[in-house]
Parts: structure tokens; C-alpha cells; sequence
């Protein structure tokens, strides 16, 4: 049994940022808060990884 793809790994990290950002919404009465600004840009930055990882190997032969 090998390891998950990288790119899998990643979009499952951008999942669980942005959960937490959207939990954190629901909590804080739907104000942005430092904490979900710092949980949404951080999943954005995995989802977007992850997005480039599966172009990249969508490209090559």
C-alpha cells in the first residue's frame, strides 16, 4: 500500500481549512474574523496546489 497522491492530500487539507473557516462563520455571528481570514487563505492556498499538481499531471504524457 503506497501513499495517497499529493494532489489528494492537498485538496483534503483545503477541505478541512475551509470547514474550519465555515464552522468558525457560523460561531462568530458572520463576521470575519482574523482567525477565518487565516483558515480560508490557507485552504485556498492548498486548493489552488492542489488544482496545479493535477494540471500538471493532466499535461504531461
Amino acid at each position: 500500500m503506497g501513499a495517497p497522491p499529493l494532489d489528494a492530500v492537498f485538496a483534503i487539507l483545503a477541505m478541512i481549512f475551509i470547514g474550519l473557516a465555515v464552522r468558525d462563520y457560523r460561531v462568530a455571528g458572520k463576521r470575519l474574523t482574523p482567525r477565518r481570514k487565516a483558515w480560508l487563505l490557507i485552504g485556498f492556498i492548498f486548493a489552488a496546489v492542489s488544482i496545479g499538481l493535477i494540471a500538471i499531471q493532466g499535461s504531461s504524457p
